[in-house]
């Protein structure tokens, strides 16, 4: 009796483990979640270290903005950015790239259930 219970018990679960579930266009879990925001913005320089000052970074989430101050002597030709993102949701485009941020850059974060996006725009001078 025991043994065609725990059978019985194995066999549902994986039932349960062949369920689909909806992806994106890049295989990414749909989710429930609908928060969309920016929770911290990051910039590497060549050396792979944040090239930010810290206390002079904002990120609004009202606004939709992110304003940065990156360290004297920093080359914004060629920096790699990168974000913390609300659970679930994703970057279009895609960050983790070399690139020149001397002009201000527009990101949109989309929901974990792909209904809301958010469209930031991300400025960066250079202290001095």
């Amino acid at each position: 009796m025991k043994a065609n219970f725990l059978l019985g018990l194995v066999f549902f679960t994986s039932l349960a483990s062949c369920v689909k579930r909806p992806v994106d266009d890049l295989d990414l879990l749909i989710t429930n979640q609908s928060s969309c925001y920016i929770g911290n913005f990051f910039l590497y320089g060549s050396d792979h270290i944040n090239c930010l000052v810290p206390t002079k970074t904002v990120v609004d989430t009202v606004n939709l903005t992110i304003n940065a101050v990156a360290k004297f002597g920093t080359n914004l030709k060629n920096v790699k950015p990168a974000v913390s993102l609300s659970i679930d949701s994703k970057l279009t485009p895609a960050m983790g790239n070399w690139m020149d941020f001397t002009l201000p850059k527009k990101y949109t974060v989309i929901s974990g259930n792909r209904q809301v996006k958010k469209e930031y725009t991300i400025t960066v001078v250079v202290e001095g």
